[in-house]
């Protein structure tokens, strides 16, 4: 026990034991005086019989409220006072009439009796409030511990005051050289002593409960060691949803790899052999190609490197978002110029593109760069779905304190079930066409969106097909240092 909980320890002593003390004079030297001396002015109204029966319930009273020894003391101190003052001849302790020597015998065997009982009582009753305090106790801790409501710390604080304890600890062994030594895992304990570590209670062969000052009450030691047994399930239910991160962590990186090989290898096979023909057939000496044919195969051979330049700008910026590893450049950004900016950025323009953008739309804090890709991979997906006699539809508007910006396809559209898969990496839902790329655009989507502190969520188009809808703060870094665009 280090010197700070020994001091603490002796105080508390120090002070229970003199209000014991101030409670025992005041009982013997000022109350029971005091109410023997009333019964003397009333003596001429009161006999024997009736001061002994209210000293008694005096005698009874203070029992309730007091310790044992306080208790009998009372009585005798009683006894004494209605031998002296009470019993004939007065102010003397001989006795002449021998019912009087029965009823002050009367007087003291009850109340010595009366006194031992309530306080085996009292003793009882403690010990009950206490089993039932044990058992609220454990059926909270275990409540929570199934729950999963509370942290080890949490249920450690908890529990100093079930104890009585000023502080408690998880901790653990570690085998060193030249021995082992204690490290706190939780909870906190200001000076680990071989004293509290042998009043300690050992959960297993790792970790060990300690608390300060040691518990030696074995009723209370009992109730530490289940205590411990609960924190001990907790310990390892941690460890086991640690070791289940981990494998989760694991399973989706081998899931990751798997589905990108899978990906890329398909990917890359076609625009390859497109390339690798386009090629071959122009350097074939044999073939003399016209005009018009050499440059339908070197459109495919630079449609086929636009197909690959896009497959290594997802699977870069997918990289990029995994790691954390991409910086902002956050400034006031015009919507409207960003919408023609993307549409120009446009790899295809197979299909025309309507665009409605609300007067007066005040202009949003966000990377140039990153949303331009954003809208250039929604509007590709959209192009992607839409039918080749129909618009896809770019509207812009207030909504609230932010402004959404929507692409809309009348497409065969997704099912609502699987609209939340539509951003995981390498999810091709409802796709028609395998060749144009990994399945990253959308989730390349998301995680641009969000790092600029936007909302990008999914919609059913009225007249069928799917409505992605961006959503930005106007608020957004207004107080950040962003520059307005003019």
């Amino acid at each position: 026990m280090n010197v700070k909980a020994e001091k603490t320890v002796d105080s508390n002593h120090i002070n229970r034991a003199f209000r014991e003390a101030l409670k025992a004079l005041i009982v013997l030297l000022l109350i029971i005086p005091l109410v023997n001396l009333t019964l003397v002015g009333l003596r001429g109204h009161f006999n024997l019989t009736t001061n002994t029966l209210l000293l008694l319930v005096l005698t009874v009273g203070i029992s309730i409220k007091s310790a044992l020894w306080l208790a009998i003391a009372s009585a005798v101190e009683n006894f004494l006072f209605l031998n002296f003052l009470f019993t004939p001849p007065f102010h003397t302790f001989v006795i002449s009439d021998r019912n009087d020597v029965i009823s002050l015998l009367a007087f003291i065997f009850f109340s010595v009796i009366a006194s031992v009982i309530l306080n085996q009582l009292k003793a009882r009753t403690r010990k009950l409030q206490q089993i039932s305090d044990e058992g609220l106790f454990l059926s909270r801790l275990a409540s929570d511990i199934i729950r999963g409501h509370n942290s080890i710390e949490e249920i450690l604080e908890n529990s100093k005051a079930t104890f009585d304890i000023s502080e408690i600890a998880v901790v653990s062994k570690i085998a060193s050289i030249p021995q082992e030594q204690i490290r706190v895992i939780y909870g906190s304990i200001a000076s680990i002593t071989p004293e509290l570590v042998g009043a300690g209670v050992k959960l297993n062969s790792r970790y060990s409960l300690l608390v300060n000052p040691p518990i030696v009450e074995i009723g209370l030691r009992n109730l530490l060691t289940t205590f411990g047994s609960q924190v001990l399930i907790l310990l390892e239910r941690q460890v086991l949803e640690e070791n289940k991160r981990e494998l989760s962590d694991i399973r989706q990186t081998d899931q990751m790899r798997t589905a990108l090989l899978a990906a890329v290898s398909h990917d890359l096979r076609g625009p390859l052999a497109s390339i690798k023909a386009a090629i071959s057939s122009l350097m074939n000496t044999e073939i003399n190609w016209s005009g018009s044919d050499r440059q339908e195969l070197l459109e495919t051979a630079n449609h086929s490197l636009d197909q690959l330049n896009n497959l290594i700008e997802n699977l870069l910026d997918m990289s990029r978002l995994e790691a954390n590893a991409i910086s902002l450049h956050l400034r006031r950004v015009d919507v409207e110029d960003a919408i023609s900016g993307s549409i120009k950025a446009l790899k295809t323009t197979q299909n025309p593109v309507s665009i409605r953008i609300e007067d007066s739309l005040p202009t949003i804090g966000v990377d140039p760069i990153l949303l331009e890709r954003v809208l250039v991979n929604l509007i590709e997906n959209a192009l992607r779905f839409n039918p080749k006699d129909q618009q896809i539809e770019i509207e812009a508007c207030k909504a609230g304190e932010s402004v959404a910006i929507k692409v809309i396809d009348h497409g065969p559209g997704i099912e609502p079930k699987n609209r939340g898969k539509i951003f995981v990496p390498f999810q091709r839902l409802g796709d028609r066409d395998n060749t144009t790329g990994v399945g990253l655009g959308l989730a390349i989507v998301k995680g641009f969106t969000e790092l600029m502190n936007g909302e990008v969520r999914v919609e059913e188009t009225l007249s069928g097909g799917l409505t992605m809808i961006l959503t930005f703060d106007v608020t957004q870094g207004t107080s950040s240092g962003m520059s307005e665009r003019e």
